[in-house]
């Protein structure tokens, strides 16, 4: 409470720095306009684009200028943005004609200081106050997410291309909850040309100053004066960054500087520490339940009795205003309304296991940084998730208590992804790490079987899939969002965009077996004609191996420098058993294929056994991310693969034509027939 109250008579601290500001009122909502703070140092914009730098000939977009300064001094937390763009085509004027700010008005203060676009060489005063307008419209509400943001949104009149629009304004305060562990970081190059870049941060004097670099960029100044510590980060002539997307958790292609006071995991534990207290009182039924849970015959049973229930009975929401954004609710609040978001649900779950004598603790992870936690400045606020690690038989087992529909033993969930983890534990002083299983459970086989109806040469079609592992606590958490009909108007429609018309002779039926953590589906139809005729006596049927669709599928950006994500290890089989139809000859032939790279074996095969042909596909994923230098080799590989996944089978219906024995003979016996008058009849 004593640092909670420091936090507030600081925050009216900030506020008194702005007292001259003109207020403008949109409902329950304030901005103001002012002049610049007093700590911020105005930087000019260049009146050309150097003719050296990356962006001298860009068409589409380029920024002339980001620079942002912090003043951390006495708990003020006050950021200063200046903001410089130009559109350079048509199609990107409406993004340079709007601009928005998010900001929290229940502990920050937005404060414009001026709009304005240069025209020709002069700058016009484009700052309206009156055209504005705040509105609650917080982007991860859509995620089950509501922590009281307000979007500023500016509209600017008459923006054309060439014109360089300019945004100075300021946000004066920061969360009270996280107490000061706050970082700043710049990225010094973006994935558009950007001439110049900024960032200045300001502490108290005496600081102590760490600083973590990323992909080659420089290392920030330092100054020492008497009303701070300054930290300076200046780059000049930025080229564009490509963003090849598909990265493992832990990578970012962006070079940056992050900034922040010298302080250790240990310190970070310390502030977390009082937010998770024990909570002595849980609501009578969730006691009851624990004691049922206590009877089960062994620690692993009543855990994963636990987690389901936290997972499955407490849906994910969260409500992140003021405190809330780091501080749970009690567990008996989280229970009884049966909502509650990451640390809601983390620290619910802990208290239930604790009470069947289980040690188990919040962990705060970063779903952004994964691993490369490793490389950050020690910080509460790089944290965006929150986990709970258990020690079952000495080993931890980590969950994730807003995974749903999830199956078999926890500790054979992948959560590696998470990378390096903080456990609250008093007496933490380093990062823990998440290893993935030892054996890769997950995967996915399906088995199509086509037997011809010769009574109308319809096919009957019976396809059998199951889903193992990670594969199927995802099928089982998509299954769950789907009504029956649903389901089989979705199998039925893609059925029938590659076969045709059918008719459904048993709809998808679901075997679930939770806790092995298999889930089976089975479907039958009656594909009415499914083959392609290519001339008069040759049909062909298109296969396709979609088991192996998701694991194969290939990444935005194919040509690489960065390390690429392969997916979840696992296998995935798929098998295609038709029998031929009586009287047409298959006229292709067993074959086999192999591939093998880094990062998966992949075998296929044909095999033509007088009127039964097999196919099978095979993929056993091994790795799940390769260095850049092999992930071209990977990529096509990939591609290659995909392209075998597609068959099609071709069969001759007609005849085979006689070779010069047979017809003579065939020849000889119609003139005996015509001889002896029974071609006549």
């Amino acid at each position: 409470m004593k640092r909670l109250f420091l936090m507030a008579m600081l925050w009216a601290f900030a506020l008194s720095a702005f007292a001259a500001d003109v207020e403008h009122k949109r409902g329950d909502y304030t901005f103001f306009v002012g002049d610049a703070p007093a700590f911020v140092t105005p930087r000019e914009i260049a009146a050309q684009w150097d003719a050296t730098a990356p962006g001298a000939d860009e068409t589409v977009w380029r920024y002339w200028l980001y620079d942002e300064q912090v003043d951390h001094r006495k708990g003020v937390d006050a950021t200063y943005t200046d903001y410089a763009y130009e559109p350079r085509s048509a199609s990107s004027v409406g993004d340079a004609g709007r601009y928005q700010i998010e900001f929290n008005p229940e502990y920050q203060r937005l404060v414009f200081h001026s709009v304005q676009l240069r025209r020709n060489g002069a700058w016009q005063d484009r700052l309206l106050p009156d055209k504005i307008s705040l509105a609650r419209r917080e982007s991860d509400f859509e995620k089950d997410m509501a922590d009281g943001r307000v979007t500023a949104l500016i509209v600017l009149d008459d923006v054309r291309v060439g014109d360089v629009v300019r945004i100075r304004y300021t946000i004066a305060g920061s969360n009270p909850i996280l107490a000061g562990q706050n970082y700043d970081l710049l990225r010094t190059a973006w994935g558009t040309p950007l001439l110049d870049s900024h960032l200045r941060v300001l502490f108290d004097p005496g600081t102590d100053v760490r600083w973590r670099l990323d992909n080659g960029a420089a290392p920030p100044a330092v100054a020492k004066n008497p009303d701070g510590v300054e930290v300076r980060v200046d780059a000049h002539a930025s080229p564009s960054v490509q963003d090849e997307d598909d990265y493992p958790t832990w990578y970012s292609p962006w070079p940056a500087v992050q900034i922040g006071p010298a302080r250790s995991w240990a310190d970070v534990v310390d502030w977390a520490l009082p937010l998770y207290p024990k909570a002595d009182t849980l609501p009578a039924d969730l006691e009851a339940r624990i004691a049922e849970w206590k009877r089960l015959p062994d620690p692993q049973a009543r855990l994963r009795a636990a987690l389901r229930a936290v997972q499955d009975e407490v849906r994910y929401f969260g409500v992140e205003m003021g405190s809330s954004t780091h501080r749970p609710a009690a567990p008996s609040v989280t229970w009884t309304r049966r909502y509650g978001d990451c640390k809601d649900k983390a620290y619910l779950l802990s208290t239930i296991l604790a009470r069947m004598d289980i040690a188990a603790s919040p962990a705060l992870v970063s779903t952004t940084r994964g691993s490369a936690m490793a490389r950050v400045v020690p910080t509460a606020a790089a944290f965006n998730h929150v986990i709970v690690r258990a020690l079952v038989d000495g080993r931890p087992v980590w969950m994730d208590p807003t995974m749903t529909q999830q199956g078999g033993d926890p500790r054979d969930t992948d959560l590696s992804d998470y990378g390096l983890v903080l456990p609250v534990v008093a007496g933490t002083t380093a990062l823990a790490k998440i290893d993935a299983p030892m054996e890769a459970n997950g995967g996915v086989t399906a088995v199509e079987r086509f037997a011809p109806q010769d009574k109308d040469g319809s096919v009957r079609y019976d396809v059998e899939t199951t889903y193992t592992g990670a594969s199927a606590s995802s099928m089982r958490r998509w299954l769950s969002n789907l009504r029956n009909d649903d389901l089989k108007r979705r199998y039925a429609d893609y059925y029938r965009k590659r076969y045709g018309a059918l008719d459904i002779e048993q709809a998808p039926a679901v075997t679930d077996d939770r806790e092995r953590n298999t889930l089976k589906v089975t479907e039958r139809y009656v594909l009415k004609n499914p083959y392609e005729s290519e001339g008069s006596a040759t049909r062909a049927l298109d296969l396709y191996a979609q088991a192996l669709d998701n694991p194969t599928d290939l990444p935005r950006t194919m040509a690489r420098k960065g390390p690429l994500d392969t997916g979840l290890p696992g296998r995935f089989r798929h098998e295609i058993h038709f029998t031929v139809p009586n009287g047409w000859r298959p006229t292709f032939t067993d074959e086999k294929g192999r591939m093998d790279t880094d990062a998966f074996a992949y075998a296929h095969s044909v095999e033509v056994d007088g009127q039964a042909v097999t196919l099978h596909y095979d993929l056993t994923v091994m790795e799940r991310e390769l260095p850049g230098d092999a992930a071209n080799t990977h990529v096509a590989e990939v591609r290659r693969m995909r392209d075998d996944l597609s068959s099609r089978l071709r069969f001759a219906t007609a005849p085979e034509r006689l070779d010069i024995a047979q017809r003579d003979a065939r020849l000889k016996a119609l003139l005996r027939e015509v001889a002896e008058g029974g071609a006549t009849e």
